[in-house]
């Protein structure tokens, strides 16, 4: 197997950027996971969503199209965590069920 050579072409912050063969690839915080450091390292972008819910309401549909069960965090208007009720109804919508109306942001991931 042979491997391709790689430089390193750029690098600011917490992104390096590297080139090979007709191919550039940009590693930044977000799109590079360290499974365990000098094991694994698995690179690419994975789908997210920002649901914005401005309409204060005790049920939020969230249709995401992200075609997988994401992970979710509730944050309030107010900028609190809340920890609520969550049904996946398919692989690309979502229902988010609170005791009492609110509103806020769904990140899924």
């Amino acid at each position: 197997m042979s491997r391709n050579k790689v430089e390193i072409t750029k690098q600011s912050g917490n992104s390096v950027s590297i080139e090979e063969i007709n191919r550039k690839i940009e590693l930044t915080e977000e799109t590079v996971k360290i499974v365990h450091l000098g094991t694994t390292i698995q690179t690419g972008i994975d789908a997210h969503y920002v649901h914005n819910q401005e309409m204060v309401s005790s049920t939020w549909t969230v249709e995401h199209n992200l075609n997988k069960y994401p992970a979710v965090a509730i944050v309030d208007s107010g900028g609190n965590v809340l920890y609520t009720e969550i049904e996946y109804i398919d692989t690309d919508t979502l229902e988010v069920r609170f005791e009492a109306s609110t509103s806020g942001k769904a990140y899924l991931n």
